[in-house]
């Protein structure tokens, strides 16, 4: 394990790259959590989920990152979780259920597009900036997957990227799919930069 002084030195690609391999390597734990089970005993909704995973992924690394609820983004958006190093925001991530809740009057695209559209916030510079307004090159997307499989969401997310009217370019690229699935896609922002969203998958059902 890096010590402190060695993650001080690390250059931000590098820390995110830490924090990709962390996400993936503790998520497939979280189902057997002692903070899903605390943390989910009452409700079971998109903002519990969230809090047991920040929780838990917070006390495996024993604060080395520290994963936070609901940080401010651009105006009053404010995005699922921040990832903090210290005191710096160095990772954002827009946290959705699939398949949507259907008594939440939600568009059942919301993981690409529409109103509260997960990818979406990103191409639209709403989500995806550090506390001083900085763009991050990279951000996430977790997927609280409550019905059928990951293939079938993978076809039904870049069907949707199609269904905007977006390139093909930016659909899904699966990374690997096993206990969870890991995938990738990168966007083009409205002010012509670039965004690569690492997308984490885990059944919660």
């Amino acid at each position: 394990m890096s010590s402190p002084s060695t993650f001080q030195n690390l250059r931000p690609s590098n820390l995110v790259g830490e924090l990709l391999e962390y996400i993936g390597s503790e998520l497939p734990n979280f189902l057997d959590s002692e903070e899903l089970i605390e943390i989910l005993s009452i409700k079971k909704n998109e903002n519990q989920h969230s809090l047991a995973l920040c929780t838990f992924l917070t006390n495996q690394c024993k604060a080395r990152f520290n994963f936070q609820r609901e940080n401010a983004q651009k105006s009053s958006s404010t995005v699922d979780i921040g990832v903090y190093k210290g005191a710096n925001l160095i990772f954002t991530i827009e946290a959705k259920v699939l398949p949507t809740p259907t008594s939440s009057k939600r568009n059942d695209h919301e993981y690409v597009y529409g109103k509260g559209g997960g990818i979406e916030r990103f191409k639209n510079e709403d989500h995806g900036l550090d506390n001083k307004g900085n763009l991050f090159k990279e951000s996430g997307m977790i997927g609280y997957i409550k019905e059928q499989d990951f293939d079938l969401w993978f076809s039904k997310i870049n069907n949707w990227i199609s269904d905007a009217s977006w390139p093909k370019s930016e659909h899904l690229v699966k990374i690997s799919i096993g206990g969870t699935a890991r995938f990738k896609s990168e966007h083009l922002r409205k002010g012509s930069s670039k965004v690569t969203l690492h997308h984490f998958w885990i059944y919660v059902n």
